[in-house]
């Protein structure tokens, strides 16, 4: 059983919440790591990273191609793992619009489900069984009873780009095409340098 952080008081209400932090993470920031311990903070043990890698990226790596998703899923998990420390039982190979209590090992029955956002994707949430977290935590329903909360996450070092640093790991310059130095870069994106992974991240990219 899971260490809850969220106490319920009534039978039929959930007896805590799994909570589903999602996205590519081609590679994880900075700021999504700043996201990661608010969430922890916010919530407590129950916090998970939800990320997969496509079929069809699978599909793109078969031929070479690592333009788009260059990362797989176990290496986006040794990045953050390496770059982050965020514990490896926290980060689950799980599309996050698909994710459940018992994916992590928690009843459906017991648990409530609660989807963390963007600030971008938050406009697209809502009606039907998606509803925004309720002030009062108390008043979640478990995922078994057909209702999915969301958590709309704050915006973490100035919202950096990881499309932005794969472009200057890959070609030494940034968008505008202005000369970017690779290593200074990797640690004002990861917030510190590790030299096995700037070496593994620039040659998969180059």
């Amino acid at each position: 059983m899971l260490i809850n952080e969220v106490t319920q008081i009534t039978e039929q209400n959930a007896k805590g919440a799994i909570i589903f932090y999602g996205g590519r993470f081609q590679p994880m920031h900075k700021g999504h790591r700043d996201v990661y311990e608010h969430l922890v903070k916010k919530f407590g043990s129950n916090v998970f990273i939800a990320t997969t890698f496509r079929q069809k990226a699978a599909k793109a790596h078969g031929v070479g191609d690592f333009s788009e998703d260059p990362f797989t899923f176990d290496e986006k998990k040794k990045i953050m793992t390496t770059m982050f420390g965020i514990p490896a039982d926290k980060i689950i190979n799980q599309n996050p619009y698909r994710s459940e209590p018992s994916v992590v090992g928690a009843s459906n029955d017991e648990f409530a489900t609660v989807l963390v956002y963007g600030e971008k994707d938050a406009g697209r949430l809502g009606g039907g069984n998606i509803l925004p977290l309720p002030n009062n935590m108390n008043e979640m329903t478990p995922h078994s009873e057909g209702k999915v909360y969301y958590y709309v996450a704050p915006l973490m070092q100035g919202g950096m780009s990881a499309s932005d640093f794969r472009m200057i790991m890959a070609t030494g310059k940034d968008k505008s095409g202005k000369p970017r130095d690779k290593k200074k870069s990797f640690n004002d994106f990861f917030g510190s340098f590790n030299e096995s992974i700037f070496k593994f991240i620039e040659d998969r990219l180059t």
